[in-house]
């Protein structure tokens, strides 16, 4: 199985630099075109299942690929981002100013590690492996190719899950807006084929 992972699309948020987490924020004009030139480029693989999380952000994502085709987007809340807790609608830097001494132990990336009221990256790692586990079991097998789109903290636990990287590695994985993330999954064994790529893009990337 070729399997493709998705991060949603440009948000107001995103563009201003603050956690979204658990909050539904849709996307922004720049998103959405983002969203169109995923469909255009992911659609050609004429995957045989999309997943998606919950959130409007990414739903609006993955709908313009099933639209593009003819393919049901199945929800699964196992891909929800992480909570941030009380981070969710501030800027890291209004964070960090008030909350210095957790922002530095949240970024240290231990499983214990947790925003303040938010999700811990052991809770993250239970339900993002237990999707992908349970995808591989049915699905290492078939050829052809299957999409997910989700967040930037899933797509990071995939990483670390899957190839058994510390956690303190997880921000060091770049995941851009509407980025591409390809792999070559069977049941004993996976290869990266491609890491956040935007060429798809055309230039329509977000810039911070």
């Amino acid at each position: 199985m070729k399997l493709i992972l998705i991060r949603h699309g440009e948000t107001e948020w995103v563009r201003n630099r603050m956690y979204q987490g658990s909050a539904d924020v849709p996307l922004n004009a720049r998103g959405l075109r983002q969203a169109r030139l995923v469909a255009r480029s992911v659609g050609k693989e004429q995957p045989f299942a999309i997943y998606a999380s919950e959130r409007t952000r990414v739903l609006e994502t993955a709908r313009m690929l099933g639209r593009t085709c003819s393919r049901k987007v199945i929800v699964d809340p196992r891909l929800n981002e992480l909570s941030f807790g009380r981070w969710e609608g501030y800027s890291f830097e209004d964070v960090y100013a008030r909350y210095p001494k957790e922002v530095r132990q949240w970024y240290r990336a231990a499983w214990s590690s947790r925003p303040l009221g938010g999700e811990s990256l052991k809770s993250l790692k239970s339900r993002v492996c237990s999707f992908f586990e349970q995808l591989k079991d049915k699905f290492a097998h078939r050829k052809g190719t299957c999409v997910v789109v989700t967040h930037g903290g899933p797509i990071r636990m995939f990483f670390v899950c899957t190839f058994r990287m510390s956690p303190e590695l997880f921000w060091s994985l770049r995941v851009d807006p509407a980025s591409i993330h390809v792999f070559d999954i069977k049941k004993n064994y996976q290869e990266v084929v491609l890491l956040n790529s935007q060429f798809h893009l055309d230039g329509c990337v977000t810039n911070y």
